[in-house]
């Protein structure tokens, strides 16, 4: 009986947690987390029309476990050393991201992560990231929209797109 009692309270407490899926505010529907990519409905759109227009390219497209939209451009494909200038094939990739971002503009957020490597310091990061911040805002995606710019965690420039909190 005890075992019931605290398995009952451990999905209880589950379901009211703020940000569990399928509860208010989590950006996600009922069965979302559980099958598919647990992405809201306007982030897996998303998510499957850069996957199509991607697709044979380098470029990764997936969903994170905190139910954000991935976008990875290997930094090869993105920068060249030591520098901060937007390369073709990134832009290439940055038009067809804010194409589709544009639209979802008013309920989703961005975080662009700007990669590392060997010979860069912390300064070029940033300069990366706000070389990609201005060209998605050149291409129609409003600034206020951007919330934040850093150092990426894996070894590609990442683009990361979360449902907007309620009330922002």
């Amino acid at each position: 009986m005890a075992g019931l009692l605290c398995l009952a309270l451990a999905l209880a407490g589950c379901a009211s947690r703020p940000g569990a899926p399928g509860t208010p505010g989590s950006g996600s529907s009922g069965f979302g987390g559980l099958f598919g990519s647990g992405l809201s409905p306007a982030l897996e759109a998303q998510r499957l029309r850069l996957k199509d227009a991607l697709k044979g390219t380098p470029v990764g497209v997936d969903s994170t476990g905190d139910h954000r939209l991935r976008v990875e451009v290997p930094t090869k494909h993105a920068f060249d050393p030591q520098r901060t200038a937007v390369k073709p094939a990134l832009a290439a990739v940055l038009d067809q991201f804010a194409t589709g971002f544009k639209p979802h503009a008013a309920t989703t957020e961005l975080q662009i992560g700007a990669p590392a490597d060997d010979k860069v310091s912390g300064r070029i990061v940033q300069d990366r990231a706000a070389s990609v911040r201005d060209y998605l805002v050149g291409r129609g995606v409003p600034i206020s929209r951007i919330v934040g710019l850093g150092r990426a965690e894996g070894a590609g420039l990442e683009l990361l797109v979360s449902d907007r909190p309620a009330g922002k």
